[in-house]
């Protein structure tokens, strides 16, 4: 017994040896207990700021999307403003097809024409209807508070059937009617994005009269008459200061909390003073962590700009995004600098959205600097089961930008031209490539911009990555 425990305490003396050679072999670097706090507060201010980045977006964007008005936005206010707004759990229609005047999220599309949803089914369940959508296509994708895809009905899942879904919060008991499907929500707010495709100008209509049918009905109404009321607009709480990302974040947390996953997360924020009780309380925290943590918004927003253009793979200049099967759990860094460069994205099965920042040889996207083509190969165009486009945007503001043709994406929906050895090629430049070539034309402005492909219902060699898109080449 004596040698097993003289074994035993000559281990563990080991071990305090080792470790404090390990962390203390050089007693110039032990640094005061305030400055420890502070860098800290610092490291976690960074964790907080991935963490939470695509929720506090998410709010900003909501706030945006139901203050325009006491109603949902009217075809007369959308075509003449670009707004896309409507009262929480009531349905906002683009009217029209998107453009540069739509500014509410980053990188928007202009292949779809939305019908949207901001949620708040704390109080009771809300149901969602979808019309029939006569073959054409369309997809609803369902996102919780902090971004993840929690349900999708869409062509691919569901047809082209009617359909209603509840909208059910977390703790919520009751029955359902039987025509209605139940949708647990993981949070009890959050956001639906109706697609439905449109073909060009000539098919805005057509998508109208679709849209006109998409209902949002409280479950205490649904098989009654409802008329949506009119909701007294209330302005957003505006967050200033240095550490206005930290309080907004925490307000958020309040409302829908956090998800069963993130437990371990919520245990270290809670040392800077974010609960999901509280939200965000900095009273315990010195002027030095305060400090820290508005130097880690500064920092943290150049890790995702860095992250977002480094994601996934690489190929002929376009970043491949991982195709995960789910969007996006607890890939934190991920999730963040998706919703850093285009916010609400599909799951990759549902669509899958290549970007290009660069051409083929690295050098970045400038219409001032160069002008640019895409080429297909004949028989190469990207392999989907919808439609594929190439949208552009400026660098800096991270949206559709003004140009003559009122062409801010061209896909598989236009009328292409042909070369003669039944290639495809796309020009990408400031200035007009000649007539004959006009119909292949997207027009670029004279400043850095970005390329995002949209692919719908992307066929599997998109998916394992046996289809290669060609790269964008400076034409000399």
């Amino acid at each position: 017994m004596l040698r097993r425990f003289t074994f035993i305490a000559f281990g563990a003396a080991m071990a305090l040896a080792i470790a404090g050679s390990s962390f203390a072999a050089d007693a110039q670097k032990v640094i005061s207990p305030e400055e420890a706090k502070s860098k800290q507060a610092y490291a976690l201010g960074v964790a907080a700021y991935i963490w939470g980045y695509p929720m506090v977006v998410m709010q900003r964007s909501r706030g945006a999307m139901t203050t325009g008005g006491d109603a949902p936005v009217t075809p007369e206010v959308f075509n003449k403003t670009g707004k896309l707004f409507a009262p929480v759990n009531q349905v906002a229609t683009a009217w029209g097809m998107l453009g540069p005047k739509f500014s509410a999220v980053q990188s928007g599309n202009s292949d779809t024409q939305y019908s949207v949803t901001w949620f708040d089914v704390a109080r009771e369940p809300y149901v969602l209807e979808i019309p029939d959508a006569k073959g054409r296509y369309y997809t609803y994708q369902f996102i919780d508070a902090w971004t993840n895809n929690f349900h999708y009905a869409s062509t691919r899942t569901m047809g082209s059937q009617k359909q209603a879904y509840a909208l059910v919060a977390p703790g919520w008991k009751g029955a359902l009617p039987a025509d209605v499907i139940r949708v647990d929500t993981p949070t009890p707010t959050g956001f639906i994005i109706g697609r439905w495709f449109v073909a060009d100008e000539k098919d805005v209509k057509a998508v109208n009269k679709i849209q006109e049918q998409v209902s949002m009905t409280p479950l205490s109404s649904w098989d009654k008459s409802y008329t949506p009321p009119k909701v007294p607009v209330v302005k957003p709480t505006a967050y200033t200061g240095d550490l206005a990302f930290f309080e907004q974040l925490g307000d958020t947390l309040v409302v829908n909390g956090a998800l069963d996953t993130d437990g371990g997360v919520l245990g270290l924020l809670q040392n800077i003073g974010l609960t999901t009780d509280r939200g965000f309380d900095p009273s315990g925290l010195s002027d030095a962590e305060k400090k820290s943590l508005a130097k880690a918004v500064i920092d943290g927003e150049a890790m995702l700009a860095a992250k977002s253009a480094d994601m996934g793979k690489t190929v002929n200049g376009w970043q491949l995004s991982p195709v995960l099967s789910e969007y996006f759990g607890t890939n934190y860094l991920f999730r963040a600098a998706i919703g850093y460069q285009a916010m609400f994205v599909n799951t990759p099965i549902e669509a899958y959205y290549p970007g290009a920042f660069t051409d083929k040889d690295g050098k970045v996207l400038d219409g001032s600097k160069s002008k640019y083509t895409l080429t297909f190969p004949k028989g190469k165009t990207p392999p989907v089961g919808a439609f594929w486009s190439v949208t552009l945007y400026d660098a800096k503001k991270r949206l559709m930008v003004e140009n003559k043709l009122n062409r801010y994406k061209i896909g598989s929906a236009d009328k292409l031209m042909a070369e003669k050895d039944g290639s495809t090629v796309l020009y990408i430049q400031a200035d007009p490539p000649g007539k004959d070539k006009e119909a292949n034309w997207l027009p670029a402005p004279k400043e850095p911009f970005y390329l995002l492909m949209r692919m719908y219902l992307p066929e599997i060699e998109v998916l394992n990555g046996q289809y290669e898109i060609p790269g964008v080449k400076r034409a000399k």
